[in-house]
């Protein structure tokens, strides 16, 4: 054959064949698109599933913690309650009652030392900072 002759028959497959690229680009477009899609939901299923369980237990936790408050709390008012019956077999009700007001407040002031830093007051809590803004 002459060079000639095999040249029009290659610009005939070649064209066909970016032609094909052609037509395959918009299909091959769309299926990333959709596979990404895909890929995306399944990320916001998984995800989601992730959050409401950590949510979920969260929730139980903190219904056990105010519970358990609440029969602590109830326990603390039944044994002061008693401690003030107790006392009121040998004294009269303002002195029973001044007892364990002086008691109580005792034991909150020994608490706080017992339970929060001891770097850190109230009042240093309380108050604002001064670095607000102008001041250095």
């Amino acid at each position: 054959m002459k060079p000639a002759e095999t040249k029009p028959a290659e610009d005939a497959g070649r064209a066909d064949r970016e032609s094909d690229k052609g037509s395959d680009l918009p299909e091959l477009g769309v299926r990333i698109l959709s596979d990404f899609g895909r890929i995306v939901a399944a990320e916001a299923r998984l995800l989601e599933i992730n959050i409401v369980g950590a949510a979920q237990a969260l929730v139980d936790r903190i219904y056990i913690a105010a519970l358990l408050i609440v029969v602590a709390a109830v326990g603390v008012v039944a044994i002061i309650a008693s401690i003030g019956l107790m006392l009121h077999e040998w004294m009269p009700w303002w002195q029973v009652l001044g007892i364990l007001g002086i008691a109580l407040i005792l034991l909150a002031e020994i608490l706080r030392r017992a339970l929060t830093h001891p770097d850190v007051s109230l009042v240093e809590i309380s108050a604002p900072s001064d670095n607000g803004p102008g001041r250095s």
